[in-house]
């Protein structure tokens, strides 16, 4: 995952660094559904359930971080709502931050049914899944933005 930027950066460079790290994002939400599924054949395979969903949770940490420090440069070719868009992709954030901290609660051993860590575990994935999709259509909105009022697209 992309976690450093080189500057200065274009719009269009930060919302490819972006799209990238939602791709890589949803590959390990991908990885994580699939180790989900094989925890409901098997007892043995909550502990790997387990490190990989905290793998996924940090790594969408870092992903939040970084998106925040890169969306100013990302959205400025929205013709006239970049400061409207930024500022729910950052409220959007702060639901996910919650959300995240509750995942990651739901894995500590012993502290849920097995049953509840598979669920906790894919409403977290379909969650991430929607949001990575919400904000997609904003990227690509601005990336349309950017090309009616810059050739070079940002």
């Amino acid at each position: 995952m992309r976690t450093t930027t080189q500057e200065p950066i274009s719009s269009s460079e930060a919302r490819n660094a972006l799209l990238l790290d939602h791709d890589e994002l949803r590959g390990l939400v991908w990885e994580t559904i699939q180790q989900a599924e094989d925890a409901t054949t098997s007892n043995d395979a909550l502990e790997p359930l387990r490190t990989h969903a905290r793998e996924l949770y940090q790594a969408f940490q870092t992903h939040l971080d970084f998106e925040e420090r890169v969306l100013p440069t990302a959205l400025r070719d929205i013709i006239g709502w970049g400061a409207v868009v930024q500022a729910e992709i950052e409220e959007g954030h702060e639901r996910q931050r919650a959300t995240l901290a509750w995942a990651m609660s739901t894995l500590e051993p012993e502290r849920f049914s097995p049953t509840r860590v598979l669920e906790s575990v894919r409403a977290f994935a379909d969650t991430l899944l929607g949001d990575l999709k919400m904000e997609e259509r904003y990227l690509l909105k601005a990336d349309v933005d950017a090309i009616a009022t810059d050739s070079r697209g940002g």
